[in-house]
């Protein structure tokens, strides 16, 4: 029985030398890197998916993203907008060191948006007998911050799948602009500040991403860059 005692440790040793150095090669934390991100996520602040297109640099545990809309998917029927931006700027935090198939990571991320509406609208004429019929133009510029969890794998060198999900507060501000078709009825503005209004705001999202390991890339090792 004695006999099997230091065999077993020295299994044990063993085991976990070659545990520590698979999770030092697969810390999210052991390089700096380079890259972007292309996303599906969900704004229910706009009632919208997007297509967002992010630049994303990863030193150790942080992470910083930031890239315009450039697609518009809605959620629900009936919307009319005819004009949609946004940009986004995400930041990530791994608290952990993990492997490469599952590194969980907490985010925050601002959100701004942009979309124009416009439709024709009968309203009642300024003496209040009759009705003329206007084009009704609504502005909305919208802040939104999302705090979340996400997760992601490295499964093929620098190529990454995330998901992740959040809620959190939101401001914005409608801008109404009538302007009659047929009448000589005047203009009517009416304009709010993007924190005219409240509302709390949920977010998901999903993609792919694809970054540089930056220390190999400069030791001239770009076929081993992307681990």
């Amino acid at each position: 029985m004695k006999l099997y005692v230091p065999f077993l440790a020295t299994l044990i040793l063993i085991a976990g030398l070659q545990i520590n150095a698979q999770a030092q090669q697969d810390s999210t934390a052991f390089d700096s890197k380079f890259g972007a991100s292309l996303n599906y996520t969900g704004v229910s602040l706009i009632e919208s998916a997007v297509i967002e297109l992010q630049f994303k640099y990863t030193m150790k545990r942080h992470a910083i993203s930031l890239g315009p809309h450039i697609a518009y998917h809605d959620l629900f029927g009936g919307q009319s907008d005819w004009e949609r931006y946004g940009v986004s700027l995400t930041y990530e935090y791994f608290p952990i060191r993990s492997n490469r198939l599952f590194s969980p990571f907490l985010f925050y991320d601002l959100d701004y948006a942009y979309s124009k509406s416009r439709r024709e609208v009968t309203v009642p004429t300024s003496d209040g007998i009759g009705t003329y019929a206007a084009a009704r133009e609504v502005t909305m510029n919208g802040l939104s911050h999302h705090f979340g969890i996400g997760t992601r794998c490295n499964f093929y060198k620098g190529l990454f799948l995330h998901l992740s999900a959040g809620a959190g507060p939101a401001t914005y501000g409608n801008s109404v602009y009538l302007r009659p078709l047929h009448s000589s009825e005047s203009d009517v503005r009416e304009l709010e500040s993007p924190f005219a209004n409240y509302q709390t705001v949920f977010t998901f999202r999903i993609g792919l991403a694809y970054q540089i390991g930056l220390s190999k890339l400069k030791k001239g090792n770009p076929q081993n860059c992307c681990d």
